[in-house]
């Protein structure tokens, strides 16, 4: 690393495995990975922490992978969070001007927007800044030396059960880890740093994270993000909906699923005999390639029909989605998914990839899907600012993290 130290980390907890990215800032601000690992989760149901102490060990023996193989000890981290009982709301603040618009001004009208009240049991997670308005006319990016009367803004706010924050501090705290400022990210918001242009927001497009556990959404508009939702139903739905139609274990079902399935039933061409074991019956039993699709795609409908409802109401957003759906995650790899969604919702669709404007590294990694929600946690911005690059080395109470105060998380 050429003597420096000032690298960062995340941590993407998944249902059935742990991601884990180190990487440097360089001087031109491009992030460059210099580690990674990924390995098997515990302890997450459904995207979310289920037992602290299973998912501790197995997040410390990813992060002791990463000692052994690039001789890099991580102290501060960036963690996503699923989160099924999140909420999603637009703030409003509105500030008359006189005659130029200053930076108070600005400060003042996002905090009248962020000026929300949230229930006792959830936090605000993030506090995204959109677009600002002036004279109820122009849309501008950044208002500040503009000639203006009355200034507006809208900010989105995502809340999340307080609990399920707690359990990630827990957790990390169990790995000798500390969070960064604002270092959990909701999960569809890290995918859109790593998956989605400028281009791709400002025409309007929704992202689908078809993970193990939960599939994860953001949609955004030219304005900025609009929505973000979790789904509780994942790849795990999919391979139980199989064993439960031939009869068969969870594990064989996901077999089949991941070795012969297909998202798309009418892509089927040639039809094949599958041979399988059933769960009681150990003797050879066979199964057709299109029943096995069919299947298939039947669970694949009911996930982006709960999709559909939620994108339809209350304000049909599904109607300003004009750019498509791009899809990510181990569900989005399945044969006949891109065309499933594409037909489905009638709209452009396609698999994303990570951009590579603002990180590089090993190309099997920027490739590797498995990877993309990390890397969304390494670009994110939001909250953060250069100065919230904490220069760290080592989880060791006696290093520079035992120095350092906890970290406030959630604070906005």
């Amino acid at each position: 690393m050429a003597g420096r130290n000032d690298y960062i980390a995340s941590i993407d907890i998944g249902t059935d495995k742990i991601a884990v990215l180190v990487a440097e800032k360089e001087d031109d601000d491009k992030l460059r990975i210099i580690g990674h690992n990924i390995s098997p989760s515990d302890g997450v149901r459904k995207g979310s922490i289920s037992a602290i102490g299973p998912l501790s060990q197995a997040i410390s023996k990813a992060l002791d992978q990463i000692d052994r193989s690039f001789k890099l000890e991580i102290g501060l981290v960036r963690v996503n969070l699923s989160d099924t009982h999140l909420t999603c709301i637009d703030g409003y603040g509105r500030q008359p001007i006189t005659e130029v618009v200053t930076s108070d001004d600005v400060d003042k009208v996002l905090a009248s927007a962020s000026a929300i009240p949230t229930p006792t049991n959830k936090e605000k997670l993030h506090t995204i800044k959109k677009k600002f308005t002036i004279d109820e006319d122009s849309i501008v990016d950044d208002p500040e030396g503009m000639e203006a009367e009355v200034l507006e803004s809208k900010v989105h706010i995502v809340t999340v059960s307080s609990v399920s924050v707690r359990n990630i501090e827990s957790c990390l705290k169990k790995c000798d880890l500390m969070l960064e400022k604002n270092g959990i990210v909701l999960n569809p918001i890290a995918n859109s740093e790593a998956m989605l242009t400028q281009e791709d927001k400002d025409g309007g497009v929704c992202l689908i994270d078809f993970g193990a556990g939960v599939t994860s959404y953001s949609v955004f508009l030219e304005e900025g993000i609009v929505r973000s939702g979790v789904i509780p139903m994942g790849g795990d739905d999919i391979t139980w909906e199989v064993a439960r139609a031939f009869d068969t274990s969870f594990e064989e079902a996901k077999r089949l699923k991941e070795d012969y399935g297909c998202a798309k039933s009418s892509a089927i061409i040639v039809e094949e005999f599958i041979e399988f074991e059933q769960a009681a019956n150990k003797d050879s039993h066979y199964l057709s390639s299109l029943q096995l699709s069919e299947v298939i795609e039947e669970a694949y409908i009911d996930i982006l029909s709960t999709l559909k409802n939620e994108l339809r109401h209350p304000d049909n957003l599904e109607a300003n989605v004009k750019s498509g759906f791009v899809l990510c995650g181990g569900g989005a790899q399945a044969l006949g998914c891109e065309e499933l969604v594409r037909e489905f919702f009638t709209r452009r669709v396609k698999i994303g990839v990570v951009q590579r404007n603002r990180i590089s590294g090993l190309e099997t990694i920027l490739m590797d899907y498995r990877y993309a929600n990390a890397i969304g946690l390494l670009l994110h911005q939001e909250d953060l600012s250069k100065e919230d690059f904490i220069m760290s080395k080592g989880r060791s109470g006696n290093g520079v993290i035992g120095k350092i105060k906890e970290a406030l998380v959630g604070n906005f």
